[in-house]
């Protein structure tokens, strides 16, 4: 196990419980009215609720009224009540008077003082703010007071302008005037200078209907006014008050709110429920409004220094879940979307995000999008199919076996059995994310145990961000560490690397709450959002170019040619709420090949029992139950509920102290107690709660912390190696003392295409995937020999799209294509249709991945080495059906490879084969003797030719271009990184074409030709020695 992948980043800063843990469980719990009025006799606790639900408090004040209400109603108030109580004491998230926030530094000795519940952060609520300014900006005079931008999220499709929205797309006829505002509004201008302009340019149109029609597009969200600017602070606030002056008691009453809450964030946690309810009085005179009208975060009063071992700790963890996590895990809708980037562009290509993510000219967004769901896209179980995943699936359940079999039930990771569970490094090595934040809750009786090393640290249910500071960002002005974030988000940066934040509105407007944080960052990515494109540091996210390795897509800046690593410096659930440009940007970088995604439990999640699994002193899950069915069950009936908890209890040897954790919400439960095991029961009914052993139960793990349940959050930098600088594209020298300055990539060129009645004709032929080879050998020649005299060249690949079929491509001349080809083309498919051969065909449009290729000088080239390929394939796929080419297949495939690569020219293949493929192992072994006895380098072709009296197929290779697109792949005689990747794709597609679809077979393949290089090489250098020797 490597343990110098991350190294500590800060600043650090702690979540922490507002009020601490009582030593016995304490739910404030009953069904009856006096259980309500006791715990409401807490006044930070009945704040806190008033805070957190207008309905529930609505209820409280019908009781509190005097109000007589239903015995199921009151013990479903009481329910409410126990479970907010009880949920402030173990849940340190941040929300409302609860839990709060609070600085924490790494010093030489545990220090920890905490005094309680501090100052409050009070700010307009994001909603209640956005709904009253879609209303002020109903009026003329208002408008006229502020300015505008374009949206630049806005595309142009035919006569619409489309602009996106979570709720589907909005669009605009494309007329003169509303392209004339998108052109004027380009960058901010005022709103009544624009309808000045307006009647300039349009002297027919009144001003009252330009007006009109400019008013719509701010409605739709075309227009986006300086009212809606991305931070909702006091330069906002002045200014939304100036704008709405000219409306009757709209600027008076913005600022009786403001007033009040001064007044209410003045009044300490605990003291401000008359302020509170002033607050919402002065909000909405006629009643309690349904959702709060303003945020409040809490600061807690307290000074943190936690011993160096702690961060060491989270650091080694952070190095293990590295080592542990595994490829295509988290972003799995990225693979599929990679791979077509990969077939349509290649690896060279340089595409303008704009027109990659529109669904006509490039590939559109990842299917996944269309799914909000809270949860987001189902994250796969890890399971696999390889024999590398069978084996750590089978270990796994065999350490979860024996962890339960014994008394403590625990599975401790090593060092060794990390690297036993760890997957094998991939052809290409991924690099873990640039920055890591996790969230530990800190568990130690006092700080001078912290010193000691008696200490351990329980993970938190939400892991952190891949981006260190996100989860501190909201909090920056509160805390005062906005300096040292915009540090930490500056040091993601580097010479190749350009950092810019992501600004953008997200579709619900409340949850704008979470995304007030300050620019830490001096590049800036706005996304449908009031902004200047032209400001300073500001990137036009439509100019951005995506390119792809074999592990990813990345982004590049156009002008100074550096990566671009977008930075989302806050916690906003991205599927839910972001654009879906946004989502692309963070996919792009985190979206890869493997991203650190901590432990998997390969399938066994659904177990009613799993272990505690630590790592060291970190506690990476506590002892995890669910309910069985026949809990759930008995759970619908409250007459059989004590019997069958006792029996699961029983069963599952069941603690009285558990966690019950749905979703975000977390809070204890004593089983001891009646109320608490109904409780239970009503979680068990209406959802699948996860329930787990309570750690900090009797509080005493709490101590260092004075009882408060305690969140360490910890940032934490990618241990910098030393690499290579990734490949640029080549710059002019600079002066000598200049550092290096990175090339201005050239943009790929608009797809180069072929329409069905031009130059190519491309058929699709639908039939089952276990009859392509019989397609293939009995149908594909005589349906092309007719064809033939039309054609010049022609190849075929075999594809899913995720149904099985060929794509077979005809090249000639169009009148040709179009008066003979494809008359007699489809004539034969319907015969073989009817004959059910095939399922149907379809033409498509060609395009020809001449990026993937070696460009658009070797593509024709790289056309007709595929047709020699093709006929090739089709000639042995007759051999094989004759039983004249019996060969294991793994050494078939590289036979071929090694015929192909030969066909590229004089040069040193099997030098490149060894430093591009593994090394052979077992299958190489296995068929050593066969493949040094068929494979003859030099003669590949004649040899294998003729030892299967063959001879068409050596004059179809020697008659192949290869020599001369060899030429361009091999400048110097060798290929450079671009050449080796077409060469590698020629290969693939040899596979597909002769063998299928099968990455695993391939693998094989190509570690027999590496084992034949590698063992041809080292006779070569063993008789090289010994002739110097004689």
């Amino acid at each position: 196990m490597r343990d110098d992948t991350y190294d500590l980043a800060g600043p650090l800063h702690v979540r922490m419980a507002a009020v601490p843990r009582p030593p016995s469980a304490d739910g404030h719990g009953g069904p009856g009215i006096d259980d309500i009025r006791r715990a409401l006799a807490d006044p930070l606790l009945h704040e806190a609720i008033e805070l957190a639900s207008g309905s529930l408090s609505a209820h409280l004040d019908r009781l509190a009224a005097g109000e007589e209400l239903s015995a199921k109603r009151l013990a479903g108030i009481a329910r409410s009540v126990s479970r907010y109580a009880l949920r402030r004491q173990a849940r340190p998230t941040p929300f409302g008077l609860f839990a709060g926030v609070a600085t924490a530094r790494i010093a030489p000795r545990t220090a920890v003082a905490v005094r309680g519940p501090g100052p409050k952060s009070v700010r307009l609520d994001a909603a209640w703010l956005a709904e009253r300014v879609r209303g002020w900006l109903e009026s003329p005079e208002v408008r006229r007071r502020v300015s505008v931008v374009w949206n630049n999220l806005c595309r142009t499709r035919g006569l619409r302008l489309v602009l996106p929205g979570p709720k589907g797309e909005v669009s605009v006829r494309r007329n003169a005037l509303t392209s004339w505002a998108a052109a004027e509004a380009e960058r901010p201008v005022p709103y009544a200078w624009l309808l000045k302009q307006a009647a300039a340019a349009f002297p027919t149109l009144a001003e009252e209907r330009a007006d009109a029609l400019l008013a719509e597009l701010i409605r739709h969200g075309f227009l986006l006014t300086s009212l809606a600017a991305p931070r909702i602070d006091a330069a906002l606030l002045d200014h939304v008050e100036a704008a709405v002056e000219p409306l009757p008691g709209a600027a008076a009453h913005l600022r009786a709110v403001r007033a009040a809450m001064e007044t209410y964030a003045s009044a300490p946690p605990g003291q401000g429920l008359a302020a509170w309810r002033a607050l919402l009085r002065t909000v909405e005179p006629k009643g309690r409004p349904e959702q709060p009208p303003v945020q409040v975060d809490l600061r807690m009063d307290a000074e943190v220094r936690l011993a160096p071992a702690v961060a060491e700790e989270a650091r080694r963890y952070a190095c293990a879940m590295w080592d542990l996590s595994q490829e295509w895990v988290v972003a799995t809708h990225m693979r599929e979307y990679h791979t077509r980037f990969l077939e349509r562009y290649g690896t060279e290509a340089a595409v303008p995000l704009a027109e990659l993510t529109d669904p006509h000219r490039g590939l559109g967004f990842p299917a996944s999008y269309a799914d909000r769901s809270p949860e987001g896209p189902a994250r796969p179980t890890v399971l696999g199919a390889d024999e590398e995943a069978r084996e750590r699936r089978a270990l796994t359940a065999e350490l979860v076996q024996e962890a339960l079999l014994g008394e403590e039930r625990e599975l401790r990771l090593t060092p060794a059995l990390i690297d036993r569970l760890a997957p094998s490094p991939g052809e290409v090595p991924a690099e873990p994310p640039r920055s890591l934040e996790l969230c530990l809750q800190l568990l130690a009786e006092s700080p001078a145990a912290v010193d000691r090393g008696d200490f351990r640290l329980l993970a938190s249910r939400h892991l952190g961000s891949w981006v260190a500071g996100a989860t501190a960002g909201r909090f920056a002005d509160q805390l005062g560490i906005g300096a040292e974030l915009a540090r930490l988000a500056g040091g993601l940066a580097d010479r190749d690397t350009l950092a810019a934040q992501v600004a953008f509105r997200p579709h619900t407007p409340r949850a704008m709450n979470m995304t007030q944080v300050p620019a830490l960052l001096p590049h800036q990515l706005p996304l449908g959002t009031y902004a200047d494109p032209a400001a300073p540091g500001h990137l036009d996210w439509r100019r951005l170019l995506v390119g792809a390795d074999a592990s990813g897509l990345h982004l590049t800046d156009p002008d100074s040619g550096r990566r671009v690593l977008p930075v989302v410096p806050h916690m906003v659930a991205l599927h839910r709420e972001a654009p879906e440009v946004a989502r692309f940007l963070v996919d792009c970088v985190f979206g890869r090949s493997r991203a650190w995604t901590g432990w998997e439990w390969h399938g066994l999640e659904s177990l009613p029992l799993l272990p505690r699994l630590t790592f060291g002193r970190v506690v990476v899950q506590p002892m995890r139950w669910v309910a069985t069915g026949a809990l759930r069950r008995a759970a619908r009936d409250p007459a059989a509920w004590e019997g069958a908890l006792g029996d699961w209890r029983g069963r599952y040897r069941v603690p009285d102290r558990l966690l019950v954790v749905h979703w975000d919400r977390t809070y204890g439960l004593d089983l001891a107690d009646a109320w608490h095991r109904e409780l239970l029961r009503q979680e068990v009914r209406r959802s699948k709660p996860l329930l787990f052993e309570d750690l900090a139960a009797d509080g005493r793990a709490l101590g260092w912390a004075g009882g408060h349940s305690t969140e360490v959050v910890i940032p934490l930098r990618r241990r910098a190696r030393r690499v290579p600088p990734a490949p640029r594209v080549p710059a002019a020298a600079p002066a000598p003392s200049a550092p290096p300055v990175p090339a201005r990539p050239s943009v790929t060129p608009a797809r180069a295409y072929r329409l069905p009645g031009e130059d190519w004709l491309f058929a699709k032929l639908y039939a089952a995937e276990d009859t392509l080879d019989e397609l293939l050998r009995d149908h594909l020649p005589a349906l092309l020999r007719p064809l033939a005299p039309q054609l010049d060249r022609w190849f075929f690949i075999r594809y899913r799209d995720p149904d099985p079929h060929l794509r077979l491509r005809l090249h000639g001349e169009p009148e040709a294509l179009r008066g003979t080809v494809l008359p007699q083309l489809t004539a034969q498919v319907r015969q073989l249709i009817d004959l059910g051969v095939l399922r149907h065909l379809v033409l498509d449009t060609y395009a020809p991945e001449v990026d993937r290729y070696g460009g658009p000088g070797a593509i024709a080239l790289a056309e007709e080495l595929f047709c020699a390929d093709s006929q090739s394939a089709l000639t042995q796929l007759g051999l094989r059906a004759r039983g004249a080419l019996d060969l294991p297949t793994e050494v078939l495939a590289a036979l071929n490879h090694a015929v192909l690569l030969e066909s590229l020219g004089g040069w040193d293949w099997c030098g490149w084969v060894t430093r591009s493929f593994p090394q052979g192992g077992e299958p190489y072994r296995r068929h050593r003797a066969l493949v040094r006895d068929l494979l003859v380098p030099g003669r590949a072709a004649a040899v294998f030719a003729d030892r299967f009296s063959c001879a068409p197929l050596a004059r179809l290779w020697a008659r192949a271009p290869g020599a001369a697109y060899g030429g361009l792949l091999l400048p110097g005689g060798r290929p450079d990184p671009a050449g080796a990747r077409s060469i590698l794709a020629l290969l693939h597609m040899q596979h597909n074409r002769l063998l299928g679809i099968d990455r695993a077979h391939e693998g094989r393949g190509y570690a027999v030709l590496g084992g034949f290089a590698r063992d041809r090489l080292g006779r070569q250098a063993a008789a090289a020695r010994s002739a110097q020797e004689v």
